[in-house]
């Protein structure tokens, strides 16, 4: 048992995984600052919840129909080079949001960019993930990365907050575009591995619907839109309860906090516990419930208990189903690169149809915590990555 500890310590303090974590954890706490008052500044442009979520619907769109290409790009330059020039594009978008008050015409650039910059980051990060994930560290890597990632974040949501409510949102961009170009300097240390991706997009559209494939794009679907929800609808919620910026940077900050604290247990508890699919759905029935909570949110106190209750159930799903998507690609061998691009594909497009759809369903009503209601269902597709329960009755 010593040596298995020695190995995992030299693995994970290595001079390359120092320097992807370090990018990645500046990057994170880049967008941290401003990921939930992106929906409130585009809500503020546009006035209306349906164009908000529009918006976002494209860009997930521009993101699905990109991956294909950026996984083909990643195979010429590397992973590296792909997530380099990712933050270039992150760069252009928020620089777009920022520019958005002076013409109409930084809308569709600022889709078309995010969207690309999202394509040409996810699936290099999960295949730089993938080669520093060893065997039998595979949920223990996840906690790692899940931690590594919310460090930064735990302060960053309190610190864009406090910007916005003291600056506005010109600085608060100006302090995400100064940090992304900084996270982008330990990323040009690291050495470049090269992979091969070759299918087109009518082959990956051909595997989302296969058989062997169905439960896996369902639950990737599942999550991801969960997510999205998050990301989007509750910001938006809570900025229609009146909770000022600072008040819910603060709420965010904390929920980050336990779920942090609480995910370096699970990652190393998910490494020890032989049945992962139970984690799983116990992490996914705890999510559900965390969303019929948020539903009956009406103060600022209700949504600071609520988001940090979401949190911690969050992180009991998160810790397996990662575990099993990276077991899932490590399975794949030389297909793995194909696999995760396959994966950006199904999610975003899944994002894009369910945000069209959210966008009609608000066009005739404001009531956001309707969307709460899918949320909770939508938990419960995580289970499908694993082996959902059969319930007798």
């Amino acid at each position: 048992m010593p040596h298995r500890f020695i190995h995992f310590f030299h693995y994970f303090f290595s001079k390359e995984n120092n320097q992807f974590f370090t990018s990645i954890a500046l990057r994170s706490f880049a967008i941290g600052m401003v990921l939930i008052f992106e929906p409130i500044y585009l809500y503020s442009y546009f006035n209306s919840i349906s164009i908000t979520l529009l918006f976002f619907a494209v860009f997930y769109g521009t993101f699905g129909v990109s991956a294909v290409y950026a996984g083909k790009l990643m195979s010429k330059i590397g992973p590296k080079h792909s997530v380099l020039i990712s933050h270039f594009f992150f760069f252009g978008y928020y620089l777009s949001l920022f520019l958005l008050p002076y013409s109409f015409l930084f809308i569709p650039l600022a889709v078309i960019l995010g969207g690309m910059g999202m394509a040409l980051f996810w699936p290099a990060f999960h295949v730089g993930f993938n080669r520093f994930s060893e065997n039998g560290y595979t949920g223990r890597a996840v906690g790692r990365i899940n931690v590594i990632s919310s460090i930064p974040t735990i302060i960053s949501p309190a610190i864009g907050g406090v910007i916005l409510s003291l600056a506005g949102y010109p600085v608060l961009f100006t302090a995400v575009l100064a940090v992304l170009l900084i996270s982008s300097i330990p990323m040009m240390l690291f050495k470049e591995s090269y992979v091969f991706y070759s299918d087109s997009f009518q082959k990956v559209w051909q595997k989302i619907f296969k058989k062997e494939n169905r439960k896996n794009s369902l639950a990737f679907a599942a999550e991801c839109v969960e997510g999205s929800i998050n990301s989007h609808l509750w910001p938006l919620f809570m900025f229609l309860l009146a909770i000022g910026y600072a008040a819910m940077g603060g709420i965010v900050t904390f929920a980050i906090a336990a779920s942090t604290v609480f995910t370096l247990y699970m990652g190393r508890l998910a490494d020890k516990i032989i049945n992962r699919i139970e984690f799983l759905n116990i992490g996914s029935f705890l999510t559900s419930m965390s969303w019929i909570i948020k539903y009956f949110v009406v103060t600022p106190l209700d949504a600071f208990l609520a988001q940090s209750l979401y949190g911690i159930c969050r992180a009991t799903a998160n810790i397996p189903f990662y575990t099993f998507f990276y077991k899932k690609v490590s399975l794949k061998g030389p297909e793995a690169d194909e696999f995760i691009v396959y994966r950006e594909v199904v999610i975003n497009l899944a994002r894009f149809l369910t945000l069209i759809f959210l966008a009609v369903i608000f066009y005739f009503t404001s009531q956001i915590n309707l969307s709460f209601i899918l949320a909770a269902v939508l938990s419960f597709g995580f289970m499908l990555l694993g082996i959902p329960p059969k319930f007798k009755f």
